[in-house]
């Protein structure tokens, strides 16, 4: 079994890099897509010295789906079997990926389109979650059966880009899951934990231009699937209560909105030129 990685790269920092390192030389090839504006060479040296680690500029920020799209081709490529995607600012369970390959060598696996780690929560029962869609880091791609959909949808450029890829596997009838009580650290935004009616919330903070490409693709999304996409449109309504009553740079961040559903309406993807 040939098992790759990829990570999406923007203007890294040397943690960052180090937290790959710790993990990259564990994969077949590591494949390492830079979309920063502005490449350090210096920071991603330790990264790019080992042997197995392919560096890939993409001549400036393309987004998160034109860069992962671009890693699974390269995982096609070179015929593996699974491709691990992962974000720069999440940590990977070195200790468990004798565990991981276990739950990829199931007599079932090609049912599967992806095997996940889990992010969230502290559950520690051994078991395997399907789940409608889940984030893009921490992902093992079952590349067989990423070969029978589009791919990661570029126009997208970066948020819901894992919610479709989903989708698209829903379709042609594979699964989704993770596995419990492994995980990755990973954080969404720049959370803080407010009180809402009596329950907790989180905030994830974003900024205004994430809340564009949040909302605008949201919208793009329910309406070429109401039924499966109802939880993420859900969620966006919940998240427009949270920025009125909690979070920072309200009015900025509620006209990125209106502009990004704007945009959905008049067919307007790609990446955000202002």
């Amino acid at each position: 079994m040939k098992i790759v990685g990829c990570v999406v790269l923007y203007q890294p920092s040397e943690q960052n890099i180090a937290h790959i390192v710790a993990y990259a030389h564990l994969f077949d090839d590591f494949y390492v897509l830079d979309n920063s504006d502005f490449a350090d060479s210096a920071c991603v040296a330790p990264l790019c010295a080992l042997r197995n680690v392919q560096y890939i500029s993409m001549g400036g920020n393309q987004g998160i789906a034109a860069a992962l799209r671009l890693g699974l081709e390269y995982a096609i490529n070179d015929e593996a079997d699974f491709c691990l995607t992962m974000d720069q600012d999440s940590t990977f369970p070195v200790e468990s990926m004798g565990e991981i390959r276990e739950y990829l060598s199931r007599s079932d696996i090609d049912d599967y389109a992806i095997i996940a780690l889990n992010y969230e929560g502290t559950d520690t029962e051994k078991k395997l979650v399907c789940v409608p869609t889940w984030i893009t880091s921490g992902n093992f791609i079952n590349v067989k059966n990423y070969r029978l959909i589009k791919g990661f949808r570029e126009e997208l450029f970066i948020d819901s880009v894992d919610h479709e890829l989903c989708h698209q596997f829903y379709v042609i009838g594979k699964k989704v899951a993770y596995i419990n009580h492994i995980r990755i650290g990973h954080s969404l935004g720049n959370p803080s934990d407010a009180c809402l009616f009596g329950r907790h919330v989180t905030l994830p903070n974003h900024s205004p231009l994430r809340y564009y490409y949040r909302f605008r693709n949201n919208f793009v999304l329910y309406r070429e699937d109401k039924r499966f996409f109802r939880g993420i449109r859900r969620a966006d309504r919940h998240q427009v209560i949270k920025i009125l009553l909690f979070e920072n740079n309200k009015t900025e961040k509620l006209r990125m909105i209106r502009r990004g559903i704007r945009d959905a309406k008049a067919g307007k993807l790609g990446k955000f030129e202002g």
